[in-house]
């Protein structure tokens, strides 16, 4: 399995779980979620070795409606290339 798709996999499972949550818990509860994808940014793409923004999904991660897997693969996507691309 890709990466990108592991993430992916993982910010689609994150929404679903509180989607039905509304207000500031939902980005108290998804804080995590999107930590972890800027780790895997900063770890595997050229440009992360400088740093991630621990929000970097985050707004994305909160909005409704829920994204698909497949969505979130191609923004996940979008943002390893604006960091120099995948290594």
């Amino acid at each position: 399995m890709k990466l990108a798709t592991f993430m992916a996999k993982a910010c689609e499972y994150a929404q679903e779980h509180i989607d039905s949550w509304d207000g500031e818990d939902r980005e108290q509860l998804l804080q995590c979620t999107s930590y972890q994808m800027a780790c895997f940014f900063a770890q595997n793409t050229r440009k992360g070795k400088n740093g991630v923004e621990c929000d970097i999904i985050l707004e994305e991660l909160i909005e409704r409606p829920m994204k698909t897997e497949k969505e979130w693969e191609n923004i996940l996507n979008d943002i390893a290339d604006e960091l120099g691309g995948w290594k």
